[in-house]
Protein backbone atom coordinates (compact mmCIF):
# COMPACT_ATOMS: atom_id res chain seq x y z
CA UNK A 1 0.00 0.00 0.00
CA UNK A 2 1.52 3.26 -1.02
CA UNK A 3 0.67 6.10 1.09
CA UNK A 4 2.87 9.67 1.16
CA UNK A 5 4.61 9.76 4.21
CA UNK A 6 4.76 13.35 5.68
CA UNK A 7 7.59 13.35 8.35
CA UNK A 8 8.23 16.16 9.91
CA UNK A 9 5.26 18.13 9.47
CA UNK A 10 2.64 18.62 12.05
CA UNK A 11 -0.76 16.77 11.62
CA UNK A 12 -2.65 20.10 11.16
CA UNK A 13 0.30 20.91 8.50
CA UNK A 14 -0.07 17.38 7.08
CA UNK A 15 -3.88 17.53 6.86
CA UNK A 16 -3.66 21.53 5.03
CA UNK A 17 -1.16 19.52 2.53
CA UNK A 18 -3.88 16.61 1.87
CA UNK A 19 -6.82 18.82 1.94
CA UNK A 20 -6.35 19.45 -1.92
CA UNK A 21 -6.30 15.54 -2.88
CA UNK A 22 -8.85 14.84 -0.33
CA UNK A 23 -12.14 13.45 -0.71
CA UNK A 24 -15.09 15.12 0.82
CA UNK A 25 -15.53 14.24 4.60
CA UNK A 26 -18.29 11.92 5.51
CA UNK A 27 -18.20 12.31 9.06
CA UNK A 28 -21.07 13.91 11.07
CA UNK A 29 -20.72 16.23 14.13
CA UNK A 30 -22.08 13.14 16.85
CA UNK A 31 -18.74 12.57 18.21
CA UNK A 32 -17.48 14.25 21.55
CA UNK A 33 -14.51 15.61 19.67
CA UNK A 34 -16.52 17.30 16.65
CA UNK A 35 -19.49 18.04 18.78
CA UNK A 36 -16.97 19.46 21.85
CA UNK A 37 -18.57 17.41 24.63
CA UNK A 38 -14.99 17.01 25.95
CA UNK A 39 -16.76 15.85 29.04
CA UNK A 40 -17.06 12.05 27.70
CA UNK A 41 -13.99 12.63 25.22
CA UNK A 42 -10.17 13.07 25.24
CA UNK A 43 -9.44 16.24 27.04
CA UNK A 44 -6.81 18.42 24.71
CA UNK A 45 -3.50 19.18 25.97
CA UNK A 46 -2.90 23.22 27.02
CA UNK A 47 -0.90 23.86 23.78
CA UNK A 48 -3.72 21.92 22.13
CA UNK A 49 -6.51 23.86 21.19
CA UNK A 50 -9.93 22.17 20.60
CA UNK A 51 -10.55 23.39 16.94
CA UNK A 52 -6.62 21.74 16.22
CA UNK A 53 -7.96 18.70 18.04
CA UNK A 54 -10.59 18.94 15.47
CA UNK A 55 -8.69 19.31 12.38
CA UNK A 56 -6.33 16.50 13.95
CA UNK A 57 -9.29 13.51 14.47
CA UNK A 58 -10.56 14.22 10.85
CA UNK A 59 -6.92 14.08 9.78
CA UNK A 60 -6.82 10.73 11.26
CA UNK A 61 -9.77 8.98 10.54
CA UNK A 62 -8.91 9.81 7.15
CA UNK A 63 -5.45 8.57 7.43
CA UNK A 64 -7.83 5.18 8.89
CA UNK A 65 -10.78 5.40 5.98
CA UNK A 66 -7.70 5.93 3.54
CA UNK A 67 -6.21 2.26 4.83
CA UNK A 68 -9.38 0.57 5.03
CA UNK A 69 -10.62 1.10 1.44
CA UNK A 70 -7.13 -0.09 0.35
CA UNK A 71 -7.89 -3.47 2.39
CA UNK A 72 -11.32 -3.62 1.04
CA UNK A 73 -9.69 -3.35 -2.52
CA UNK A 74 -7.34 -6.38 -1.70
CA UNK A 75 -9.69 -8.58 0.04
CA UNK A 76 -12.16 -8.31 -2.97
CA UNK A 77 -9.16 -10.11 -5.35
CA UNK A 78 -9.47 -12.53 -2.80
CA UNK A 79 -13.08 -12.99 -2.87
CA UNK A 80 -13.81 -11.42 1.07
CA UNK A 81 -16.36 -9.05 1.75
CA UNK A 82 -14.94 -6.93 4.21
CA UNK A 83 -18.12 -5.87 5.70
CA UNK A 84 -19.73 -3.59 8.73
CA UNK A 85 -19.37 -7.08 11.11
CA UNK A 86 -15.72 -7.45 9.77
CA UNK A 87 -14.39 -4.51 10.33
CA UNK A 88 -16.24 -3.74 13.61
CA UNK A 89 -14.52 -6.57 14.31
CA UNK A 90 -11.09 -4.99 13.97
CA UNK A 91 -12.26 -1.69 15.43
CA UNK A 92 -13.47 -3.70 18.42
CA UNK A 93 -9.66 -5.51 18.61
CA UNK A 94 -8.05 -1.72 18.20
CA UNK A 95 -9.98 -0.06 21.12
CA UNK A 96 -9.41 -3.28 23.57
CA UNK A 97 -5.69 -2.70 22.51
CA UNK A 98 -5.82 1.14 22.93
CA UNK A 99 -6.72 -0.10 26.70
CA UNK A 100 -4.01 -1.98 27.16
CA UNK A 101 -5.52 -5.42 26.37
CA UNK A 102 -4.20 -8.22 23.72
CA UNK A 103 -5.99 -6.65 20.95
CA UNK A 104 -7.28 -10.42 19.46
CA UNK A 105 -9.09 -10.37 16.62
CA UNK A 106 -12.03 -12.37 17.42
CA UNK A 107 -14.02 -13.69 14.23
CA UNK A 108 -17.53 -14.70 13.75
CA UNK A 109 -15.87 -17.29 11.09
CA UNK A 110 -14.22 -20.24 10.36
CA UNK A 111 -12.95 -18.67 7.08
CA UNK A 112 -9.41 -18.74 7.14
CA UNK A 113 -8.67 -15.96 4.40
CA UNK A 114 -11.49 -13.74 6.18
CA UNK A 115 -9.50 -14.36 8.87
CA UNK A 116 -5.90 -13.14 8.04
CA UNK A 117 -7.65 -10.50 5.33
CA UNK A 118 -8.88 -8.99 8.99
CA UNK A 119 -5.42 -9.78 10.94
CA UNK A 120 -3.75 -7.88 8.20
CA UNK A 121 -5.85 -4.65 8.48
CA UNK A 122 -5.37 -4.75 12.27
CA UNK A 123 -1.69 -5.08 11.75
CA UNK A 124 -1.61 -2.10 10.05
CA UNK A 125 -3.75 -0.07 12.02
CA UNK A 126 -2.96 -0.66 15.12
CA UNK A 127 0.92 0.91 14.16
CA UNK A 128 -1.02 3.97 13.02
CA UNK A 129 -0.62 5.98 16.61
CA UNK A 130 2.96 5.20 16.48
CA UNK A 131 2.64 6.90 13.12
CA UNK A 132 1.11 9.87 13.47
CA UNK A 133 2.92 12.88 15.85
CA UNK A 134 1.92 15.57 17.53
CA UNK A 135 4.55 18.78 17.85
CA UNK A 136 5.28 21.16 20.29
CA UNK A 137 7.25 24.11 20.20
CA UNK A 138 8.96 24.24 23.55
CA UNK A 139 11.38 27.16 22.20
CA UNK A 140 12.55 29.28 19.79
CA UNK A 141 13.63 26.79 17.13
CA UNK A 142 13.28 23.79 19.69
CA UNK A 143 10.00 21.33 18.60
CA UNK A 144 9.10 18.30 20.31
CA UNK A 145 7.42 15.24 18.67
CA UNK A 146 5.12 13.25 21.60
CA UNK A 147 2.88 10.37 19.92
CA UNK A 148 -0.49 10.14 20.12
CA UNK A 149 -2.48 9.80 23.41
CA UNK A 150 -4.46 6.43 23.52
CA UNK A 151 -7.61 7.72 24.74
CA UNK A 152 -7.59 10.41 21.48
CA UNK A 153 -6.92 7.38 19.39
CA UNK A 154 -9.67 5.28 20.96
CA UNK A 155 -11.87 9.03 19.83
CA UNK A 156 -10.48 8.48 16.80
CA UNK A 157 -11.61 4.94 16.13
CA UNK A 158 -15.40 5.60 17.68
CA UNK A 159 -15.09 8.33 14.62
CA UNK A 160 -14.10 5.53 12.06
CA UNK A 161 -16.86 3.32 13.13
CA UNK A 162 -19.63 6.46 12.63
CA UNK A 163 -18.54 7.08 9.07
CA UNK A 164 -19.91 5.94 5.95
CA UNK A 165 -17.07 3.72 5.09
CA UNK A 166 -17.86 0.93 8.01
Amino acid sequence: MNRDLNIGLSMGEQAKERSSTARPRILDSSSPILSLNTDKSFTPKPSQGIEQLKEEALHVVGRLETILLEHRQAAMHMKVDLDKEAVMVVISALRDHAKGGQGEIRTYSDDEILTYCLQRLFDELVEEPSNILYTTKTGKNKVRYDAMEAQFWIECLNLLEESNLV
